[in-house]
């Protein structure tokens, strides 16, 4: 028998094997351990629990307790996720979807299942985008994820105006949107996103989060907004008016703003110049490049800011 051949037989034994073991757990038979979550049990084989998990294996094999009893309790998992598991254990299949796989991932941690975290991972860092990076980036730095931590770290901070949008930020806790704001890596054209941000995360909650409003407030570049937004804020948002300290600080803003064109404080990632040189034409003016064409220098960062940007190059 060639080596292909074998190959196959082996695989196709194995597919055998674990198709008469499901079997066996879908029709109850030789059960021997009942897996309990949330209250749902789940009858299954010590031998496939103890095969995939380390942590069952040490459970099973060394004296504890749960050796001899026939139901185990699993605190603090969810019976989705013992499902999702024992469907992998017993199918090869692992069922991920946006909602479930930070609990799949959390019980494959705590059964110290390598090969399925690695698989949560690596889902999640696929499917990215701006209403779960918050959640994502949190939940990697919870459970130690660092490759995780750093690719949601990433997305979040590019992207920042569009999570700044998402329902999701405006559950963060306090500390962790103080961390955000600060951050010059946020790539944010205009700071009074990030004024209103603060105010709508303030707004969510008033009772329980207005007493965080001033120390988040310092965080924002107030001199970089523009007056009209300032003076808007202040007149719309009640927890700025009922602040003193709040209001001293935009009077502050709007009173240097006056006295000099250049703002002292350093500007975010998505706020930097950027010159360009851009290629527009034949004709005679400006400087001329080897193929004839006009060359014009820009100063980008200005360029954008003005609605007549892309008319004026017409």
């Amino acid at each position: 028998m060639d080596d292909k051949s074998g190959g196959k037989r082996k695989q196709q034994h194995s597919l055998n094997l674990l198709d008469q073991i499901k079997c066996m757990k879908d029709l109850t038979k030789m059960i021997d351990v009942v897996l309990v979550a949330e209250e749902k049990k789940f009858p299954c084989h010590k031998l496939i629990l103890a095969a995939f998990s380390p942590y069952f294996k040490a459970m099973f094999t060394c004296g504890l307790m749960e050796c001899t009893q026939r139901e185990v309790v699993l605190h603090d998992i969810a019976a989705e996720s013992v499902s999702v598991l024992l469907h992998y254990m017993y199918t090869s299949e692992l069922h991920l979807t946006n909602c479930n796989v930070q609990n799949v991932a959390i019980a494959a941690f705590f059964m110290q299942m390598e090969d399925v975290f690695s698989q949560c991972q690596t889902y999640m860092m696929d499917h990215i985008e701006a209403s779960n990076s918050i959640g994502i980036y949190y939940f990697a730095k919870h459970i130690g994820a660092e490759e995780l931590t750093e690719r949601a770290r990433k997305y979040l901070y590019q992207h920042f105006t569009e999570v700044s949008q998402q329902e999701e930020i405006l559950e963060v806790e306090a500390q962790q949107l103080l961390s955000l704001i600060r951050s010059d890596d946020l790539n944010v054209s205009r700071e009074e996103s990030i004024l209103d941000l603060v105010l709508r995360w303030v707004n969510h909650s008033k009772k329980l989060r207005a007493d965080h409003l001033t120390e988040l407030l310092k965080q924002v570049r107030l001199v970089l907004v523009s007056p009209s937004f300032l003076v808007e804020a202040r007149k719309r948002n009640t927890v700025l008016l009922c602040n003193s300290q709040c209001i001293d600080m935009i009077e502050g803003a709007l009173e240097t703003i006056k006295k000099s064109n250049q703002p002292s404080l350093s500007l975010r990632y998505g706020m930097e110049t950027t010159t360009l040189l851009l290629c527009i034409g034949n004709n005679s003016g400006g400087i001329r490049s080897r193929k004839g064409m006009r060359v014009v220098e820009i100063d980008f960062g200005k360029a954008c800011a003005q609605h007549s940007f892309v008319n004026c190059m017409l």
